[in-house]
C-alpha cells in the first residue's frame, strides 16, 4: 500500500508514545437539579481543557478500546487567520508543539528540521497523525470515527488514515451540502460542500440504516424504548379455525373484560397473550366495547430498512445548513460567540447509526460542544444513556464550550432542558518526571499512581479494592494474578519475606512493585512471584 511522505514525518510517527501522561485535574461538575458543585458526579460525561493530544493520552487508562463513536472537526488548514477557532496550522499552540516535538537529538546536537522549513501542509499532517494513532487506540473493535474536512486536506486526510486504520477499514465518505447560497470564488465556482470520512476500527461497524416509513409513530408518554403506535390485534380466522385464540380478554390492572371480535380472534393465544402484557404492549382502552390494541415500537422494525445515505441531504431527518449551527448558538447565548459551528443534526444523524443506549462519543476538537448537545438531544429521544467525551484546547473550553452544554442540560430560550451532568476537567501535573520521565513525580498522588498501574498491567479501569482483609499495597485481581504497588513518598520500601506475610489474597501469580527485592529468585520462582522494580520497570505508554 503506497504511504504519504512528508517534512518531519519520522519524528511524529510513534510520537503518540512519547507524549507525557498527565493526570486529570477535576474542576467542578455540573447537573440539571444542583447547578455546579465542587464534588464529582462520575457519571461518565467529562469535558476537559488543555491540549488534545495530552487529554488523549490521559483517558486511555479508562477508556482504551472503549469509545463506541468519535467526532471530530479538525482545522480544515484553510490559513484563514480570522476564525475563533483559528484554523490553520500557524496557531501559537500549535507552532509551540510543532517546535517541541520536531527537535531531535543526532551526535548531541539538535536536529536540522525547524518549523519555518516546513509547508504548511507538512505542519498539518504533523498535527494530526499522532491525534489520530491515539483516537485509534480508544476506538472499541466495533466502533468507527467520523472526521469533517474539506478539499484542503480531503486527499492527505485520506492516506494518513489508510495509513492508521487500515484502508479496508474505510467505511464511506459523506456529502454534506453547507450552505445555500453560493459564494464568489475563484474559477467561478462556489465550493458549497465538505465532507465526512469515515473509518472503523477493524471493519466490523455496520450502520443501523433508514427505517422507510415512521408514519404514526409517535411518543406522548415519553415512552424509554422510543417512538410507538397501536396496530391490530386480532387476525383474519374464526372460531373454529383458532379456538385457542377466541377468548375473553381482561385487563389484570382494572379488570375490565373484553370480548373476541365475532369473525376474528385474537392474534396470541392466551399465555403468549399474557407474557405481552407483563411487558406493557397492550393498550387497553377504557371502553370495553372498544378492542385493546398491540404496541409496536419504530425500532423494532428492523426488516423495513433502507441503508444509511452518504449523501446527507437525502436523510428523512434532513441535516441543517452551516447557518443551522449559528442560529442555534445564537438562541442559546444570545449572541454570535463562534463562526460556522456544525449544525446539530449533521452530528446527531451520524452518531445515531452507530450508538446504542450505553455507548461512549469522544469530540476531541469539541469547539461549541455540538457533538455533547446532539447527545442529549439523541438521549431525550430515545431515552437513551449514551456519554459523552469533549477536549477543547482553546479558552473558550469553560466559556463557550461547557457553557453551552450547561444551558442545554437546564434548559434555554423556549426549549427545555434535556437534563443531565458532567464533570469539568483541566489537565493536570505529569505523572512521570526528568529529562527521560525516570521518576515518579509525587505530586499527583498515590491514587492517580496507583490508578496507572493498574491500567498498565491489565489494560482495564482500576476501582480502590476493600482492603479490609488486604494489605494497603493490594491493587486488585485480575485473570488469576494478584497485584501489588508497595510505595511510600518518605521512604524507600523493601519486599522482604516479613511483607510478602501480609499479603492474603489467594492467585495462580503475583506481580509485586516495591523499590527494593531481598525475596531469593527460586523462592520467588516457586511462589510465582513477578518482581518489579520502581520507578524502572513501570510500563511508559
Amino acid at each position: 500500500m503506497p504511504t504519504l511522505s512528508w517534512i518531519g514525518k519520522e519524528k511524529v510517527i510513534n510520537h503518540h508514545r512519547e507524549v507525557p501522561f498527565k493526570i486529570l485535574e477535576h474542576k467542578y461538575s455540573f447537573s440539571a437539579d444542583i447547578g455546579e458543585s465542587k464534588d464529582p458526579v462520575n457519571n461518565g460525561n467529562k469535558i476537559i481543557h488543555g491540549d488534545n493530544l495530552e487529554a488523549l493520552k490521559s483517558l486511555l487508562p479508562e477508556y482504551e478500546g472503549k469509545i463506541k463513536c468519535i467526532y471530530i472537526d479538525p482545522p480544515y488548514n484553510t490559513g484563514n487567520e480570522n476564525w475563533v477557532y483559528n484554523d490553520n496550522v500557524n496557531h501559537p499552540k500549535i507552532r509551540k508543539w510543532l517546535e517541541t516535538t520536531l527537535k531531535a537529538k543526532e551526535n548531541g546536537k539538535e536536529a536540522t528540521i525547524g518549523i519555518d522549513d516546513m509547508a504548511r501542509r507538512d505542519k498539518w499532517l504533523c498535527m494530526m497523525y499522532p491525534r489520530l494513532k491515539m483516537l485509534h487506540k480508544l476506538l472499541t473493535n466495533d466502533g468507527a470515527i467520523f472526521i469533517s474536512i474539506d478539499d484542503n486536506e480531503y486527499q492527505n486526510l485520506r492516506s494518513i488514515l489508510d495509513e492508521i486504520f487500515g484502508s479496508s477499514n474505510f467505511l464511506g465518505t459523506f456529502i454534506w451540502k453547507r450552505r445555500t447560497s453560493s459564494q464568489l470564488a475563484q474559477k467561478n465556482l462556489s465550493i458549497d460542500h465538505e465532507y465526512v470520512t469515515c473509518y472503523s476500527k477493524n471493519g466490523s461497524t455496520i450502520f443501523k440504516g433508514l427505517i422507510k416509513s415512521g408514519k404514526g409513530y409517535a411518543n406522548s408518554n415519553n415512552d424509554p424504548r422510543g417512538p410507538w403506535r397501536l396496530d391490530n390485534l386480532t387476525v383474519g380466522m374464526n372460531k373454529t379455525q383458532r379456538p385457542n385464540q377466541h377468548y375473553v380478554l381482561t385487563n389484570p390492572k382494572t379488570g375490565k373484560q373484553y370480548q373476541p371480535n365475532p369473525r376474528r380472534v385474537w392474534a396470541f393465544i392466551p399465555e403468549s397473550m399474557d407474557q405481552l402484557i407483563k411487558k406493557n404492549r397492550i393498550f387497553f382502552p377504557d371502553d370495553t366495547t372498544k378492542r385493546p390494541m398491540q404496541i409496536k415500537y419504530l425500532r423494532e422494525l428492523k426488516s423495513n430498512l433502507n441503508p444509511f445515505t452518504s449523501i446527507l441531504m437525502d436523510l428523512p431527518d434532513p441535516v441543517g445548513l452551516n447557518s443551522e449551527g449559528t442560529k442555534i448558538l445564537q438562541e442559546i447565548f444570545d449572541n454570535r460567540v463562534f463562526d460556522y459551528p456544525k449544525p446539530i443534526s449533521l452530528i446527531q444523524n451520524l452518531i445515531s447509526q452507530l450508538t446504542d443506549s450505553n455507548d461512549i462519543v469522544l469530540d476531541s476538537f469539541a469547539g461549541s460542544g455540538t457533538t455533547a448537545h446532539a447527545v442529549l438531544n439523541l438521549n431525550s429521544i430515545d431515552g437513551g444513556n449514551r456519554k459523552y467525551i469533549l477536549v477543547e484546547m482553546e479558552d473558550y473550553a469553560e466559556s463557550i464550550t461547557s457553557e453551552r452544554v450547561k444551558r442545554v442540560i437546564k434548559g434555554y430560550a423556549d426549549k427545555e432542558g434535556t437534563g443531565g451532568s458532567f464533570d469539568y476537567y483541566v489537565l493536570g501535573k505529569p505523572l512521570f518526571i526528568g529529562e527521560n520521565r525516570e521518576f515518579l513525580n509525587e505530586e499527583v498522588g498515590t491514587d492517580k499512581i496507583r490508578e496507572y498501574i493498574w491500567f498498565s498491567e491489565t489494560r482495564t479501569a482500576w476501582g480502590k479494592p476493600d482492603l479490609k482483609k488486604e494489605t494497603q499495597y493490594f491493587l486488585g485481581k485480575k485473570d488469576g494474578t494478584a497485584y501489588y504497588f508497595i510505595y511510600e513518598k518518605e521512604i524507600l520500601t523493601t519486599l522482604d519475606y516479613d511483607l510478602l506475610s501480609t499479603i492474603k489474597s489467594k492467585a495462580g501469580q503475583y506481580v509485586i512493585y516495591a523499590d527494593n527485592c531481598l525475596l531469593a529468585k527460586d523462592f520467588m520462582m516457586k511462589h510465582n512471584i513477578i518482581f518489579k522494580k520502581i520507578p524502572r520497570d513501570i510500563t511508559r505508554f
